[in-house]
Parts: structure tokens; C-alpha cells; sequence
């Protein structure tokens, strides 16, 4: 009986700690963003990302997809974020939407997560 609650609390624990370290990908993208710690940010960058902003949309490379939010960041500095929106069923996929405030004005910011090993990286980013 002791063995079977032993095992129990072992599978308890080991979905609960990939839940919550879902979750801690999500909450560290997302602060980052709404700091707009690009350095940050990039470390959960995949190889490449793409990046849309309205209409325009590339493939960038880790290095060339900082620089580019950098350049955002610096000409809509944040304020605030708030999350609207996550899709999380999928054990290897998540698709996240903010509102992200700025000095500017109002974005909605979606980004795309994919499991790549044992972590999450962003592959995608839509600014509208």
C-alpha cells in the first residue's frame, strides 16, 4: 500500500513540475516582453524566428530577431502586459496572445512555443 502511494505521489509530482515549468516559460516570455528585455527574450529564441509586424513578415535568425525587437522596444518603450489569451493542450505547443501597453499605444502580441528537446522556444511573433 505504501508503494502504491509512494508511486502516486511520484506521478503527481512529476505532472505537476512540467505543468508549472510549462507555465514558467510562458510567465518569463511574456515579462520579458513586457519589460522589453530583448536579451532576455532572446535566450528562448529557436535558430530562427519569424517575426510579423501588421503586414510584413520575415524569417530571422536568434541575433537578427533581437535586434529587431530592440529596435521596437526602443521606439515603443512598454508599460504593462496583460495575457489574453493561451493555448496549452498540446504537450509540445503553446500559442500565447498579450496586450502589451506602450508609450505608444496598444499592441496585441502573439508568439508561438515549440518543444525543442526538454525546453520551449520561440519560433514565432506576430506584433499588431
Amino acid at each position: 500500500m505504501r508503494v502504491i502511494g509512494l508511486v502516486c505521489l511520484i506521478v503527481i509530482g512529476s505532472v505537476t513540475g512540467l505543468t508549472a515549468q510549462k507555465m514558467d516559460v510562458v510567465n518569463d516570455v511574456s515579462l520579458f516582453f513586457e519589460e522589453g528585455n530583448t536579451k532576455k527574450l532572446s535566450e528562448y529564441f529557436s535558430s530562427t524566428v519569424t517575426i510579423g509586424f501588421h503586414q510584413d513578415e520575415g524569417v530571422y535568425s536568434r541575433v537578427q530577431s533581437e535586434i529587431i525587437l530592440k529596435e521596437f522596444f526602443n521606439r515603443n518603450r512598454p508599460q504593462s502586459s496583460e495575457l489574453l489569451h493561451l493555448i496549452d493542450t498540446h504537450p509540445n505547443f503553446r500559442f500565447v496572445v498579450l496586450r502589451l501597453a506602450t508609450e505608444n499605444g496598444n499592441y496585441r502580441v502573439s508568439f508561438k512555443l515549440v518543444s525543442e528537446g526538454k525546453s520551449f522556444r520561440v519560433t514565432e511573433i506576430r506584433i499588431e
